[in-house]
């Protein structure tokens, strides 16, 4: 199993919808909560995030909202997404965990 999950409120949304984003830390060890970003179909990055950095407990969670923007402010395109979770534990080992989401 791994040390985290990403846990997105439902799986399809249509353009314009808030996307709710939860990271789970499934570890025994706190992690700091990292980088997020998401993919688009070709794996190219549309957007990241770089929050300020919370330590998040074993068996504890993390929630951001996405509003379907890009790097620019823009509105996404329709199509399949990825989102990609990069937390961090107390040493600095990076992990990835990821969901994925369609705009409809």
């Amino acid at each position: 199993m791994g040390r985290c999950i990403v846990h997105v409120d439902k799986g399809k949304f249509r353009v314009g919808e808030v996307v709710y984003i939860t990271l789970v830390n499934l570890s025994s060890s706190a992690i700091y909560i990292g980088t997020w970003q998401v993919l688009d179909s070709l794996s190219r990055v549309v957007f990241t995030m770089e929050p300020p950095q919370v330590l998040i407990q074993p068996s504890s969670s993390f929630m951001v909202v996405w509003f379907q923007v890009n790097d620019s402010g823009a509105q996404v395109k329709q199509g399949k997404y990825t989102i990609v979770w990069r937390p961090r534990d107390e040493g600095g080992s990076e992990y990835s965990c990821s969901a994925q989401i369609e705009i409809m």
